[in-house]
């Protein structure tokens, strides 16, 4: 670097003055010169610049060579992140393979002979290592914005959402905005506590090492491997998410269930097929639309909730910052990859709770008031909590094979088709029985869950005066 910089100095000083012979010899000299001492000086002064270029080029080319040397030194150590996914010649992956540990210079790209006095070993290795987190950090940049596609994607998709609810509350009575308090204040709840418990199994559906395992030795795995707050991985999603797919489930299905009896009650009338005249059939329709709406509602943040429970170190600065990263890896579709499987899961758990739910605590009010039975506060608390654990027991078997295909699609990054999941598991050595793994974690966790939250749903809807579900 000084040989150069000294190089340019003195080509710019030395050229200007040595271009022309007008500029070494005075006016008054050329005048009184005869013309064959003029055609002397001229020469002389023609040489004088040749012999100063020649210089100031010697000392240029060679401040280039040790220049060139240093910087491919340099360089090719730098390079090795990125060259070292190039085919190289057999010679250099052989050095590859005996001298793992010696820092590998790419010949195909910049030979060097031998290894650079200026350099050693332990600077190689240290600006290895920088050029490889820059390498890192430059990846990390390209994805640092979400895209225009996934942006108006994400504003049409909340528009929509917003709109069809909107039109169904105004098609609804007044009060109805109670429904979905008390729908998201059960779900969040409920669903926050038993983490944990999701927690072992989620990874008992995704890590081999835990499959074979029950859920206190996988517990004891994890806690010791990783420590306590492994237990508390996605709480952040599970509250959100489940808050706002609570007040749309429960919400969307308490609305619905007059609205869709009242119109099967004028299609039986106009078809004459008493069929269509069924609470039952009113359920179930009201069921499957709710639980379609909460599985939309509900798919970003459970992607979001698996992925960190499945690597802990995805997001160590919070689940906003961690859907921010998967947007910007891979788009809106690396939220709603896992959306056939979560339809798959929630409307058959969502159908078969809401509707059961409905059913017994309805079987078992009518029961009560047939036997003149008193409606003490003892029995408001049986009757739906018997309800609640036979609910959970209905809605955890409908719902695993989702689930488990959902746990699968959810934990890694790529687009794997939910189909082929679901004949990978079939073709596995288990069989069927793939799709029940972790269905005893499963089975704690989601009795906890679905007890806690019709309870605490029927209650806040008494808190809100609304009558407790099945007596009316």
């Amino acid at each position: 670097w000084t040989k150069t910089f000294v190089g340019i100095i003195f080509t710019i000083a030395a050229l200007p003055n040595s271009s022309t012979a007008a500029h070494r010899i005075p006016n008054s000299a050329m005048t009184s010169q005869s013309p064959r001492k003029e055609s002397y000086a001229r020469g002389n002064s023609s040489r004088a610049t040749m012999l100063t270029k020649i210089v100031v080029l010697t000392s240029l080319v060679r401040s280039s060579h040790a220049f060139q040397n240093n910087f491919n030194t340099r360089l090719t150590v730098g390079l090795e992140p990125i060259t070292s996914r190039i085919p190289q010649n057999p010679y250099y992956e052989r050095r590859r393979k005996h001298c793992p540990h010696t820092p590998l210079r790419s010949a195909a790209l910049f030979p060097v002979d031998g290894p650079s006095p200026e350099l050693g070993n332990d600077a190689q290795m240290s600006l290895h290592d920088t050029v490889q987190a820059g390498v890192s950090s430059t990846t990390e940049e390209d994805n640092s914005r979400i895209s225009l596609k996934d942006k108006i994607l994400l504003a049409s998709s909340s528009g929509l959402g917003i709109a069809a609810l909107l039109g169904l509350l105004s098609m609804a009575s007044a009060g109805c905005w109670r429904y979905f308090l008390a729908g998201g204040v059960c779900a969040a709840v409920s669903h926050a506590i038993p983490t944990p418990i999701d927690v072992v199994k989620t990874r008992k559906q995704i890590d081999p090492d835990l499959a074979d395992v029950n859920m206190l030795k996988a517990t004891r795995k994890l806690v010791k491997k990783e420590g306590m707050g492994v237990l508390w991985s996605g709480l952040g999603p599970t509250v959100f998410g489940y808050l706002i797919e609570g007040a749309v489930k429960f919400g969307v299905y308490e609305v619905l269930k007059p609205i869709i009896k009242s119109f099967l009650h004028n299609l039986a009338a106009a078809t004459s097929i008493g069929f269509f005249n069924s609470s039952l059939l009113a359920f179930l329709l009201s069921g499957v639309v709710s639980g379609f709406s909460a599985s939309v509602m509900l798919c970003p943040m459970e992607a979001l909730r698996i992925r960190m429970v499945a690597d802990p170190d995805f997001a160590p600065d919070g689940f906003v910052k961690g859907g921010q990263k998967i947007l910007r890896r891979e788009g809106v579709a690396g939220l709603v990859k896992g959306l056939n499987p979560m339809i798959l899961k929630q409307v058959p758990y969502t159908v078969t709770k809401n509707v059961s739910f409905d059913i017994f605590t309805t079987s078992l009010y009518a029961m009560m008031r047939a036997q003149n039975m008193a409606m003490t506060a003892g029995m408001k608390f049986t009757v739906p909590f018997v309800s609640a654990v036979v609910a959970s027991i209905l809605s955890c078997i409908t719902s695993q094979p989702g689930d488990m295909v959902l746990s699968l699609i959810n934990a890694q990054e790529g687009d794997e088709r939910p189909g082929a999941i679901f004949r990978r598991i079939l073709k596995s050595d288990n069989g069927i029985a793939g799709f029940f793994v972790g269905f005893k974690t499963r089975m704690v966790h989601v009795g906890v869950i679905v007890t806690l939250q019709l309870l605490i749903y029927d209650y806040v809807k008494r808190l809100c005066g609304i009558a407790a579900t099945g007596c009316v």
